[in-house]
């Protein structure tokens, strides 16, 4: 195991390493299992708003986006190089920006992974982590 995660509002939790698996506190299985191409995913974090939405960064370069509702995985990127964490903005969580070894931080949109919305730069080494600040204005990095 990676990375662990709770749930802002319910009773579960979420882990990864080979696969992504989401538990229920009273179950002793994973209530779902998901995996997508990546030899092993480094980091998960739920959505702070949509309640069934989870995202994580693997050790393929990925993010991958998933809903929990569904059994198959939602979005992929791939960027350049592997992304160590990522953190969900808490007053735009349609917003998301992730940790890159590439000694940048990159904001997407989840609705166009295609692109990311802004490249923060400037960090002198691989960013190992971020998060954001209540307000959602600013972040912190590692």
């Amino acid at each position: 195991m990676h990375d662990i995660d709770c749930h802002w509002s319910e009773p579960w939790f979420a882990t990864c390493g080979d696969q992504v698996d989401v538990w229920d506190r009273s179950r002793l299985e994973p209530t779902v299992s998901f995996t997508w191409g990546a030899d092993s995913v480094r980091s998960v974090k739920f959505n702070p708003a949509e309640r069934d939405l989870l995202a994580t960064t693997g050790s393929d370069r990925g993010i991958c986006l998933y809903d929990i509702r569904q059994s198959t995985p939602l979005r992929k990127v791939v960027l350049r190089m592997k992304s160590n964490k990522l953190a969900w903005n808490p007053m735009d969580p349609l917003r998301f920006t992730a940790a890159n070894e590439d000694h940048n931080l990159y904001t997407f949109d989840m609705r166009n992974l295609s692109r990311a919305l802004m490249v923060h730069k400037d960090h002198v080494a691989a960013v190992m982590d971020v998060s954001y600040s209540p307000t959602g204005k600013d972040f912190t990095t590692a």
